[in-house]
């Protein structure tokens, strides 16, 4: 649920976080999404449409339903996870306050639109004009609009936790626990993991034949795990 109180301060925490992971600085450059909060103020937040709808919509830009399954495929799981798990569990490692920040960000993309002369919100958008906002986000169009800075977090970030969903197997990329091998569950409808052929994990007969392959194979010296800085 996305909490309106502490909103600076969650931007902000949303700005350091994105910070110390090196994929993204750069790409995003975070020095600025708290100053639109002090421009736009609350009419960037007037409306409270639901983060997970905008976040569902910049899925189905990503990955449309083509020849293949795409995002709509597996809603509304795969925005559950993708947003609920990957961004606020697996990015932010439940960091509640950079994950606030990254709904209000969200909420921010949605509204921008019209403040800034640009078009209706984005779920009001039709389709083709809804992938010509994300792309113009991309490629920095808002800069002298002043809201840039905030709602980039929110295109990238689901730029790249849709990526990282779609293509884990989800729906099938839960383990099985204790299992020795991990087999991946058969599917009547294909996954990310099917369209981009990706094969693995090793099962039982690959990890035989690759302990005969290498029977005896010579050592060569690699990482002292002794070194206590490593």
């Amino acid at each position: 649920m996305f909490e309106k109180r502490n909103l600076r301060q969650a931007v902000e925490q949303l700005e350091k976080r994105l910070s110390r992971r090196t994929f993204l600085t750069t790409t995003i450059i975070g020095t600025g999404a708290a100053a639109v909060l002090d421009r736009f103020g609350e009419r960037l937040f007037a409306a409270t449409p639901d983060p997970f709808a905008v976040y569902s919509a910049i899925g189905n830009i990503i990955i449309p339903v083509d020849q293949d399954p795409g995002w709509k495929t597996f809603e509304p799981g795969i925005s559950q996870f993708g947003l609920g798990v990957f961004v606020k569990q697996h990015l932010f490692t439940g960091d509640e306050l950079a994950f606030q920040g990254t709904l209000g960000a969200l909420i921010a993309m949605n509204e921008a639109p019209p403040l800034v002369n640009y078009g209706p919100r984005f779920l009001e958008m039709v389709e083709a004009l809804q992938v010509q906002y994300f792309g113009d986000i991309l490629s920095g169009q808002f800069e002298k609009d002043g809201v840039q800075d905030l709602i980039q977090l929110a295109a990238f970030l689901g730029l790249f936790s849709a990526k990282a969903t779609f293509f884990s197997n989800f729906p099938n990329h839960l383990a099985t626990p204790g299992a020795e091998f991990q087999v991946p569950r058969p599917s009547a409808v294909k996954t990310g993991w099917d369209i981009m052929g990706f094969k693995g994990p090793v099962g039982p007969d690959e990890e035989k034949a690759l302990r005969a392959r290498y029977f005896e194979s010579p050592e060569i010296p690699g990482i002292d795990t002794r070194n206590p800085f490593l």
